[in-house]
């Protein structure tokens, strides 16, 4: 994952590089690789008093010799990590990185130019978990001409790329064409900061996910989505405010006198527009749509005196529906991507809706379920949303997990639709096999089998305590993972 950035001062970059960090987290700061004849003394950890200034005066000579300007600043700073899944490349490992970076995008001598003088700087993990290392770059090259960096960022983007396949990593979400944002580091210190349990963004993704499973209509799914807790403001046509063509949403926050942090749609996820949630309501009235965005507050839950509330069966029927949905996908080959995104959109939605209901101030094994399969209903770049042969399936499953009785009865009935829906995350998992996605693959195995299955397993110490978190207790063991889509049926 590689993040550019541009500056004027390359010697507190360097000093930075070699310092504690932000956060103390630059336990061993070291460099692993820089242009060809390095003079400066200390390497590679430079402490000694002086030699960081001598280094950053080597770095940035060619700039002071020549007095090149350079729009946006000399400095071109790229930091490179992995996620945490991906544990930790050696300095060796780094070091090709970041020559493969420094030469594909044409500061060094391949280019057939005046190389450019650079450093890369290993640190270990972020505060995050992430091992990376920093490339810090002088444009100006030797001869005083300035690098060029048309395009940098999709340019490094497309290097990583390279590299992940060919050091056999996890491929970056997006990587592929397929549209979850990745969360950043500010969302995760701004988080932190307001004693949130995730980044904003993951939240507001699953609610809207919930809050547009559950919908009828659009009006519908702005009522919910505002009953969630969740700011929610529309975007009109240019000149025109009876047609709304966008959203954003935010956190409601107790403390007014911080201001809301507005996402579009589209900054959630793919299928989270406005244009791709409609194809979920063919019918839905615009006019009434339009007067529903207008409103001021929430507006009346008309659902909780649904007959649903006063009904434990309801989870076993919600259940069997999940059951009999996910066997007619035996007839969905793997390369109907509209279809599976569809289907891994309506189980995301159930999961994100149980996940808001007993899972509401601590995102657990639901919440993660439902980002999961969440990236699974993403489409590659070129393909759009298209309304599905029956919008909404799950409708009745969102109600129920929503709004139906807890109890003895129900106790029961949540386990079979826990199962039920880890059998569809089966099917699905089937699916990106057959595509080799492996990545998807392994993330929807590791949640089904784990978290999910701990779930299932302490269902009865969720009833004993609604709303809280079970510990982790024994792995129960699907079997129907090793064995693939031919395996046992479970769920009936």
């Amino acid at each position: 994952m590689p993040n550019v950035t541009r500056g004027q001062d390359l010697p507190g970059l360097v000093g930075y590089l070699f310092g504690p960090g932000r956060a103390n987290e630059h336990t061993d700061p070291r460099m692993i690789a820089s242009h060809a004849g390095l003079a400066a003394e200390g390497a590679p950890h430079f402490t000694q008093d002086g030699q960081l200034s001598a280094l950053s005066r080597e770095l940035t000579a060619p700039k002071t010799l020549f007095g090149t300007g350079v729009k946006d600043g000399y400095v071109w700073h790229c930091s490179i990590s992995l996620p945490p899944e991906d544990g930790e490349l050696s300095d060796e490992q780094w070091a090709t990185v970041a020559g493969r970076m420094v030469d594909a995008m044409g500061f060094s001598s391949t280019s057939g130019k005046a190389p450019c003088r650079w450093i890369a700087v290993h640190h270990g993990k972020s505060t995050g978990g992430n091992d990376h290392i920093h490339v810090a770059v002088n444009l100006v090259r030797e001869d005083g001409t300035k690098a060029n960096v048309w395009r940098d960022r999709p340019r490094s983007q497309q290097i990583c790329g390279e590299l992940e396949t060919e050091l056999g990593l996890r491929i970056v979400e997006g990587r592929r064409g397929q549209s979850v944002p990745g969360i950043k580091r500010g969302e995760r210190e701004s988080a932190t900061r307001q004693g949130l349990p995730e980044p904003a963004r993951r939240t507001l993704a699953r609610r809207v996910r919930a809050a547009a499973g559950g919908a009828n209509s659009e009006a519908d799914f702005v009522q919910r989505l505002r009953c969630s807790g969740v700011l929610a403001r529309p975007r009109f046509g240019t000149g025109d405010r009876r047609s709304v063509v966008g959203y954003s949403v935010a956190l409601r926050s107790e403390d007014r006198s911080m201001p809301p942090t507005w996402f579009g749609g589209g900054k959630l996820a793919g299928d989270l527009t406005l244009s791709a949630l409609r194809m979920q309501w063919p019918d839905s009235d615009p006019a009434e749509a339009v007067s529903a965005w207008t409103e001021r507050g929430s507006g009346p839950d008309r659902v909780m005196n649904s007959p649903w509330m006063r009904d434990e069966s309801a989870w076993e029927i919600a259940a069997q529906q999940v059951t009999d949905w996910r066997e007619r996908l035996a007839d969905v080959p793997p390369g109907d991507s509209v279809r599976w995104s569809q289907t891994a959109r309506e189980a995301a939605a159930v999961f994100s809706a149980w996940s808001a209901r007993i899972e509401p101030n601590r995102p657990g094994p639901l919440a993660h379920a439902a980002d999961v399969l969440a990236r699974s209903a993403q489409l590659p770049h070129g393909q759009r949303h298209q309304q599905p042969g029956n919008p909404g399936e799950l409708r009745g499953v969102i109600l129920v997990v929503n709004h139906s009785r807890n109890g003895a009865l129900a106790r029961i009935g949540e386990a079979l639709l826990l199962q039920s829906l880890r059998n569809t995350m089966r099917a699905i998992h089937g699916m990106h096999q057959a595509r080799h996605d492996r990545d998807q693959a392994r993330e929807i195995e590791a949640s089904a089998r784990g978290d999910l299955a701990r779930l299932q397993s302490a269902r009865q110490q969720l009833q004993d305590s609604p709303g809280a978190l079970p510990q982790p207790g024994p792995i129960y063991t699907d079997p129907s993972f090793e064995r693939g889509p031919e395996g046992p049926q479970h769920g009936r």
